[in-house]
């Protein structure tokens, strides 16, 4: 079943339920507040006769008329009753019409309707002795003392098993179980239709998002959904768009890194068989000079190749880690001897502002190593000659700190964000060393690594300025 049936059919039980609820309950409250009405009413009308009654014995002094003559007791009700009116201090609401009983054969009563009340009274004498009336059969009848002077002339009974008389219950829980069931039923049409309405409102965006998600599944990332609801169904159609984007951006980084490797291999490729078809052709000779030159570019190659087989470990979640507490201070500065020679002939001065040496991390000291290592060959391959490079420290937050910033030449505002995205150069000023474009990725992967974050920025004068946060412990 459809999540929009299964809602419909739910909302409609719902209607169903609370009618049902709302009609026990009117039933309830009905049937009691006509129980004390009709209490009120029958107690009202013993009081009547048991007055006219006695009136009656005072000029008979005694019940010899209605004992010899039964139809006269029904006479003597009909014609008090007559004058009194059937329901004293009953006074029905402005327009009330009641409703009409359907009609009945000549000569057979409606069994929905009471019989006369005055086949319902039973008169009795002071001993409770019946005098005139039915003898009630099932039901103790209501007895009213007829009293005269302070002295008990008989009783008067009425028999609550044969009903109340007119309008009686039937034709009063008949009246208003009409109006119940036609509102009812217009209430029930009514939730059905808004059910249906609101169902189809509220699964409209998620009809999208699933006609959405079949668009990702079939590679379409520019797939957007407009909901102009700001509920849960909003979030969530604003994060499949948030979603869909980064797919998008990162498909297309998907096929510019592929463009990007194959661009790498194949120009060291393409001079290795240059070189190699120039020597079998004899077109150049074979020397210690061209093998040499042979072999930088295969170690380019495995270079190339190392880095990516990293990276790709990386994204995989198989890089291994050998976490040990370190002083990455020290490595740095460890790594600074190694390159003094290079920065010589280079002609780059390095300043050394470095102070946490005893601070330490929870880290790899191989990978540790092999970032300061690319930052500094960076900084070689990129800063104008001759130049600086200015290192320094310092501790915020239970981080370290470190900033390693070069002469320059920097980079435009565009690029720094772009810096450490795979195979990215910066043309043509910081594109002089012949780098593959995979040195900064690899640092933001090991940074990652370490639970700390790595970017860039522009110094103060032309250069720039890479910063790196550890976490301490």
């Amino acid at each position: 079943m459809k999540l929009s049936h299964k809602l419909f059919t739910v909302h409609l039980l719902v209607s169903f339920v609370l009618l049902l609820l709302v009609g026990a309950t009117f039933e309830f409250y009905a049937s009691r507040h006509f129980q004390e009405m009709a209490d009120r009413i029958e107690t009202e009308i013993l009081t009547v006769l048991s007055y006219e009654l006695a009136l009656e014995y005072q000029r008979s002094k005694n019940w010899d008329e209605f004992k010899n003559n039964p139809g006269r007791f029904e006479e003597f009700i009909q014609g008090a009753l007559k004058n009194r009116g059937d329901f004293p201090q009953f006074h029905a609401p402005p327009g009330f019409k009641a409703p009409q009983a359907p009609p009945f054969p000549p000569g057979k009563p409606d069994p929905s309707r009471p019989p006369p009340l005055h086949r319902n009274i039973t008169l009795y004498d002071a001993g409770k002795t019946r005098i005139a009336g039915l003898e009630p059969m099932n039901a103790t009848p209501k007895f009213s003392p007829i009293r005269l002077h302070d002295q008990t002339l008989g009783w008067l009974a009425l028999h609550p098993d044969k009903g109340l008389p007119r309008p009686g219950k039937y034709l009063f829980f008949r009246g208003k179980s009409e109006i119940f069931y036609t509102v009812g039923i217009i209430v029930f049409i009514l939730a059905g239709l808004v059910s249906y309405g609101l169902s189809r409102y509220i699964l409209s965006p998620v009809n999208k998002l699933m006609a959405g998600t079949m668009a990702l599944m079939d590679f379409k990332f520019d797939t957007r959904i407009e909901v102009g609801t700001k509920d849960e169904l909003g979030l969530l159609a604003q994060d499949f768009n948030r979603m869909a984007k980064t797919l998008e951006a990162y498909e297309a980084l998907k096929k510019q890194w592929a463009v990007d490797i194959s661009h790498e291999l194949r120009t060291p490729l393409s001079i290795l068989k240059g070189e190699i078809e120039a020597i079998l052709d004899g077109i150049r000779p074979f020397s210690p000079e061209r093998m040499e030159s042979l072999h930088s570019e295969i170690l380019y190659l495995e270079h190339i190749v190392d880095d990516l087989h990293f990276l790709s470990m990386a994204d995989a979640g198989a890089l291994t880690m050998k976490t040990e507490p370190i002083r990455p201070i020290e490595i740095l500065k460890t790594a600074l001897v190694l390159f003094e020679t290079r920065f010589e002939q280079e002609g780059l001065t390095v300043v050394n502002r470095l102070t946490c040496h005893k601070e330490k991390i929870s880290g790899d000291r191989d990978r540790i190593r092999q970032l300061f290592s690319n930052l500094i060959d960076n900084s070689l391959k990129y800063t104008q000659k001759p130049g600086t490079l200015t290192l320094a420290d310092r501790i915020e937050n239970r981080m370290l700190i470190i900033v390693i910033e070069d002469s320059g030449p920097g980079v435009p505002p565009e690029a720094v964000d772009k810096l450490f995205n795979r195979l990215y150069r910066v043309d043509p000023s910081r594109n002089r060393g012949g780098g593959s474009g995979l040195g900064l990725s690899i640092c933001k992967t090991i940074v990652s690594a370490h639970g700390g974050e790595i970017f860039a920025g522009t110094t103060k004068g032309s250069g720039l300025a890479i910063t790196l946060k550890l976490p301490l412990i």
